[in-house]
């Protein structure tokens, strides 16, 4: 079993409109966070996200038939008495202005707390994904981090 769950990026977030973010933090300035890897101005708060060329259900479809969502049953203790436990592993990654996924990793918390395997399996899944079709900012394609968690649920049979 497979259990994905979808984030709004950066925290103080409010959806103002469709397409349209902004912050209550004044310390944000436009939402820029710094430079990609490759140099390239990265925002965390952007007038249009970046998505995936389906759209959130076409992301969510993605990683359910490419996720070898089994390697939860293998590595996944399931306490004495439980009939199930789950891992949830939050992976964050680039999108350039491009459209390129970039910059996968995942958080400490998932790195000290999940099994490598499957923090390797969910980095693995983003990496190989297709292109996206990049966020904007005043007019321009720009950088923009994505957060998402991805949990593997172990069960009895």
């Amino acid at each position: 079993m497979l259990m994905i769950v979808f984030l709004v990026v950066g925290s103080g977030l409010k959806a103002q409109k469709r397409d349209t973010l902004y912050s209550e933090d004044k310390s944000l300035t436009d939402g820029f966070i710094g430079l990609s890897p490759k140099g390239d101005s990265t925002f965390r708060i952007v007038q249009v996200e970046a998505k995936f060329p389906d759209g959130w259900v076409g992301w969510r479809k993605y990683l359910v038939k490419n996720l070898n969502s089994s390697l939860g049953n293998k590595y996944i203790k399931i306490p004495k008495g439980e009939k199930s436990a789950k891992a949830t592993v939050n992976v964050i990654f680039l999108i350039d202005k491009e459209g390129n996924v970039s910059d996968v990793t995942a958080d400490s918390l998932s790195t000290s707390t999940v099994n490598e395997k499957l923090v390797e399996e969910a980095k693995r899944v983003i990496k190989d994904g297709p292109k996206w079709i990049p966020a904007w900012q005043r007019g321009h394609t720009v950088s923009y981090r994505v957060k998402q968690k991805i949990t593997f649920v172990a069960t009895k049979d």
